[in-house]
Formats: structure tokens, sequence, C-alpha cells
């Protein structure tokens, strides 16, 4: 079919649906409704922050739709490139409610409604807008994890049918006052120690500082949260926004298989197979050069990926990091000398570059304006001692 043809038959569906929305209000009958729906976090890794989505139903009507910011697609071209380089798009789209319903209480996830306490004339605003928005002209968005997701799509149209005639006060504390992005991230990412490690290494200082309660809103459970005590607010008037809270469904435990292998674990375990290889290697008086193109190389090749995140990447955090102190491409230029050099049993003094590089993030990590998963710090450990301990051989043996 004509994919023009396709936008203009959805166009005028959804003008339709909308018409068929407003009909009650202008009769004086408006029993519409319009909630803040928030699914809690599932298993899967791209289920652990939860989800938002917007609710419009009409009885009379016999309409009950699901508008939801949360739509991608892996077929869109170069989708893995796109989304390494933040320019990911994410789609509005519409679905029934009870498919909607469905889908969550088979993944075990809980489904919160928060009712919006709304006049006729702000719900023809918010659906009128969900509704253009819904075009497929329009319904393609930027994706930004922080700052531009589903839960701070949703939170924005319903905060612009306030503006701007009312402004939004809070009844209670924020947690994005006193926390920063990452440990709001660390919040949600409890019992996935290598997706937290991962996320760890790319977020650099930007994710530190504190959220603010306006930051904090791109978690679904923070935002709800905040919803339930936010008040219009005028000189006349104050009013709660949300009419009514209903727990839709209940969350089913989750369930967090315990595996040993950590990040903090096979980092300590590195680091003491490096002290058997220099054991080994003091023993047998030979040099096994392999463990230093494993350990240089993976120290490398995580210095490219940090170094591209920062150049070239549009995902927010990732431009300041300071892992690059260490963590950067520099090893592997190091790595073939030192091969050639201990081949040639020539001087090894040049590996004070690295001790030098991986002992200043050690010895200025407390100091430095950004958060470090604790696993980095045997990995450096390692580096260290392995360089030392070449240039000690090394130099003993000049001297037999």
């Amino acid at each position: 079919m004509n994919s023009n043809l396709v936008q203009k038959v959805l166009r005028s569906f959804l003008l339709l649906l909308f018409a068929l929305f407003i009909s009650d209000a202008i009769a004086g009958n408006d029993r519409r409704k319009v909630s803040l729906l928030t699914c809690s976090p599932g298993e899967e890794v791209y289920s652990l922050f939860g989800h938002t989505a917007i609710r419009v139903s009409d009885p009379a009507r016999d309409i009950d739709c699901v508008f939801n910011y949360g739509l991608f697609s892996f077929n869109e071209p170069n989708f893995i490139w796109r989304f390494v380089l933040g320019e990911t798009d994410y789609l509005l789209g519409t679905v029934d409610y009870d498919a909607f319903l469905f889908e969550y209480a088979m993944r075990g996830s809980g489904v919160t409604e928060q009712v919006l306490a709304l006049d006729s004339i702000q719900k023809n605003s918010i659906i009128n807008a969900l509704v253009v928005n819904s075009y497929p002209r329009n319904r393609k968005y930027r994706y930004n994890f922080l700052f531009n997701n589903c839960t701070t799509k949703a939170r924005d149209r319903i905060f612009e049918v306030y503006a701007p005639q009312y402004g939004i006060s809070y009844s209670n504390p924020s947690q994005g006052d006193t926390m920063s992005f990452r440990q709001i991230i660390h919040n949600h990412t409890i019992g996935y120690p290598w997706y937290e490690f991962s996320m760890d290494l790319l977020l650099g200082a930007d994710a530190d500082k504190i959220a603010m309660r306006s930051g904090a809103q791109f978690a679904p459970l923070l935002f709800r949260d905040e919803l339930a005590g936010a008040h219009i607010k005028d000189s006349l008037v104050s009013a709660p926004i949300v009419a009514q809270q209903n727990e839709l469904l209940v969350a089913q435990p989750r369930i967090h298989s315990r595996n040993n292998l950590t990040p903090f674990n096979v980092a300590l375990l590195l680091l003491l197979f490096t002290f058997v290889v220099m054991l080994c290697e003091k023993r047998s008086k030979k040099s096994f050069w392999g463990w230093d193109i494993l350990l240089m190389s993976m120290q490398g090749i995580v210095g490219i990926l940090l170094l591209f995140m920062v150049l070239f990447s549009q995902h927010p955090a990732v431009g300041e990091n300071w892992l690059l102190v260490w963590l950067n491409p520099l090893p592997l230029l190091l790595l073939p000398v030192l091969i050639y050099r201990i081949k040639k049993g020539l001087s090894l003094n040049f590996m004070w570059i690295q001790v030098v590089m991986v002992a200043s993030f050690i010895l200025l990590s407390p100091f430095m304006p950004q958060e470090f998963s604790s696993a980095l710090y045997p990995c450096a450990a390692a580096l260290i001692v392995r360089s030392l301990f070449h240039i000690y051989k090394n130099n003993i043996c000049a001297l037999d």
C-alpha cells in the first residue's frame, strides 16, 4: 500500500478519534478520563527502570487506549550504530488498554494508574496534543535516556496543560534534590552488577551531578511519586493534579539469581592471577608476555570506546569521563614496544609511563568529580604491579 495513503488514512482515523472524544464534552456529559500509567521494573535489562504511558478512555464511546512514547524498531537503518551515537529515534504509538495491561501482567510488572483532575477544556487540550503528536509526521522523537524518554514526554504532555495559567508545586520532598543521576541509576540496577558496571564505565562526571527534582523525573517510579504530591497553584486555586490513584496490577517479586562472578570478584581474580604469572616468571626466568597482551589490550580497547563516546556520542553524561586518565588508547601503542624490548633484552623503564598514568587515577580518584566502580581498582592495581615487575626484573637482569 502507498505510504502516503496509509498516512492519510491514519490521520483521518486520529481526527475521528479526537472528534469522538470531544463530542460528549460539548454535550455536557464528559465521562472521559486521562490517566498516567506507571509500570514497575521487569527482569529484562531494557525494563529495569520501568515504563510510563498515558491512558485515555471514554466509556460512552467504548474507547480505551494507551499513548505510549516507548516504541522503537530494530529494523530502522543502522539502528545499533545510531544507538551507540545517541541518535536513536523513538515513536509515540497507541495500543488498546487491555492489550497494554496484558503485556505487563505477563511480565509480572505492577501497573499504577493516576487519574488526572482535569476539566473538559483541559481534557480536550491534552487529548488533542496526544492525537496530533500521533500523526506519522509528528510521532518520531530523538530519544535521550535522561532528559527525553517515555516518562519525560508523558510529563511534558501533562504539565503543559497547566501552563501558562498555573504553576506546579509539590507537597513531598524529592529524591532528586539529594541524589545524583548515577545514584538513581544504581537504585534501579540492584541485582544486575554487570549492567551497573557497564553504565559506570560509560557515564562520566555529569552523571554525578545532583539530579534535582526535574532531573529525577526521568525515572518512572520517581515521577509517579512526584506526581502524587503535585498541585496546581495560582493566587486563587491550589488543587492536587491526581484525583485518584489505583493499583491495576500488583508487581510480582523480582528474583535475582546469585552470581559470584561479579565485576569486583572477576577483577580480584585478575589481580591474583597477575601475581601468579609473575611468580611463575621469577621461578622459570621467562617472560609470559601473553598476559601483558591481554591486560594492556583490554585497557586500550576500553580506552578507545570511552574516547569515542566522549568525542562522538550524543548520549547525555558521557562527555566528561575521568576514566580516560588511565583507560585510553596509549597502552595499545606501548604494548608492541614492550614485547619488542622484552625479546631484545632492552631497557623497560618506559613502563613508568604506565605506572604514573594508572597510579594517578588511584591516588587522585577520591578528588575527581566522578564516582567509579570498585571493580576498577583491582584492575588498575594489576596493571601497576605488572609494570613495576617488568621494570624491576629488567633492571636486576641488567645488573647481573
